[in-house]
């Protein structure tokens, strides 16, 4: 079964301090993994290692095989992040905030779509 998720010898460090030490890990399509531990245990910066948030100390993240620091644009075409306090750009419309969203992702929605997306929602 195809790997969509892979760590190799995955690491971050901050100054002195290691957040994560040489993590290896591969989920394949349709697996279900969870990170469970302490504060501290290095749960947010391996998932912001995979998001490209942050670069790692060294090791990959892959995402369908793609180096994500070495190519972060493609990786955000396969990924979904939606953080516990969502962030939208107060200067732009509803319309206007699915729009960039949704071109950061590599897809392009006319008016009329987005518009339903919306009313689909509530």
């Amino acid at each position: 079964m195809e790997i969509v998720l892979e760590a190799q010898q995955l690491s971050k460090n901050y100054q002195e301090k290691t957040a994560l030490r040489s993590l290896n890990l591969q989920l394949k399509k349709g697996e279900i993994f969870s990170l469970l531990g302490p504060n501290g245990a290095g749960k947010s910066t391996t998932i912001n290692l995979f998001l490209g948030f942050i670069p790692p100390t060294s090791g990959k993240a892959l995402i369908n095989g793609t180096d994500v620091a070495a190519d972060p644009v493609a990786i955000k075409q396969h990924l979904a992040y939606i953080p516990e306090q969502v962030m939208l750009y107060q200067d732009l419309t509803g319309l206007e905030n699915l729009a960039l969203l949704s071109s950061l992702a590599g897809i392009s929605y006319d008016k009329d779509d987005l518009h339903d997306f919306l009313i689909k929602s509530g």
